[in-house]
């Protein structure tokens, strides 16, 4: 830790007026006062010295969210209390982060919006010099995506099927706005706007020619986990994992598998699952979700049910 604190703005429009001035995004910590997660984030996360260094690089300002809900609904998207997001100076989300996150990944965030900004730039110029182009949407949208700023990616492939609509497109760009709004539906919770979404995929690309099926069966997975459909998630995602093996999400097959398991509940098959996905995938994203999950399967609390 360090004494030396981030210098947080708090109005949003002196930081903006400032961002402008001195060239740089702008950082905005959505928070709640006394929340213990807030808490948590501002003593271990904000007061670390990496933290703090890395964001001399850039104009932070602090939110209530209770004084501010419209601002977060605007940003981040929905209901929430604690969230970080980067915006630059035209008040576009370059990407956006939910909950509590340590220090390590919270500059891996801040890195990745600065290194990222020249792309969504030239993304947004391309789009908007082309704008009945659905195509350059479907781009700009997937920059969006890379960048974790999800609202605004949601925004962007929905503007592009429209788009495709009006110009009866209706090839794989189509399949790829609807693949991933699938996606980020249901990993909201969105079951039913997700299954509309795998609905039309499967309606525009019905032999699935675009090359899609890895990702859309573990769409499909996470949905029939949500509703409690546990057998036949675990069915499709082994089914998945055995002609998919080099998929790019054989990870999160993994991950998913591991959890559908604990809920049926099978904790042997789980941890197996589980701890494979640690030994084979060290790099991978769901490596700290999984330990957790493992040791939550390890050392339950006493009046844990499913």
């Amino acid at each position: 830790m360090t004494q030396e604190r981030i210098d947080w703005k708090a109005d949003y429009a002196a930081a903006l007026a400032e961002a402008r001035r001195d060239g740089k995004l702008i950082v905005v910590h959505f928070m709640i006062e006394g929340r213990p997660a807030c808490v948590s984030m501002e003593e271990e996360t904000l007061r670390h010295a990496d933290v703090v260094a890395a964001s001399k690089r850039f104009v932070g300002v602090k939110v209530d969210v209770d004084r501010r809900p419209d601002f977060y609904q605007g940003t981040v998207g929905g209901r929430g209390g604690l969230a970080t997001c980067v915006l630059d100076t035209t008040n576009d989300v370059v990407s956006a982060v939910t909950g509590f996150i340590p220090a390590d990944e919270y500059v891996r965030f801040l890195v990745r919006a600065e290194r990222g900004h020249a792309a969504l730039r030239e993304a947004r110029e391309a789009a908007a010099s082309r704008p009945g182009d659905a195509d350059s949407m479907s781009a700009l949208a997937e920059t969006y995506l890379r960048l974790e700023s999800r609202r605004r990616a949601e925004e962007c492939y929905e503007g592009a099927i429209q788009l495709g609509a009006k110009a009866g497109k209706a090839g794989a760009s189509m399949v790829l706005c609807h693949e991933r709004l699938a996606r980020l539906a249901v990993v909201r919770g969105r079951n039913k706007e997700a299954r509309g979404h795998l609905a039309e995929v499967r309606r525009l690309d019905p032999e699935g020619k675009t090359g899609k099926a890895d990702r859309l069966l573990l769409t499909e997975a996470i949905a029939l986990g949500i509703e409690r459909r546990h057998l036949e998630a675990v069915r499709l995602l082994e089914d998945g994992l055995k002609g998919h093996p080099a998929s790019e999400e054989a990870d999160y097959m993994r991950f998913v598998l591991g959890f559908v398991l604990h809920q049926l509940p099978d904790d042997k098959r789980a941890l197996e699952v589980l701890e494979d996905l640690v030994r084979s995938f060290p790099a991978s994203a769901w490596i700290k979700t999984a330990k957790e999950q493992i040791g939550h399967i390890k050392n339950p609390q006493p009046d844990h049910t499913h």
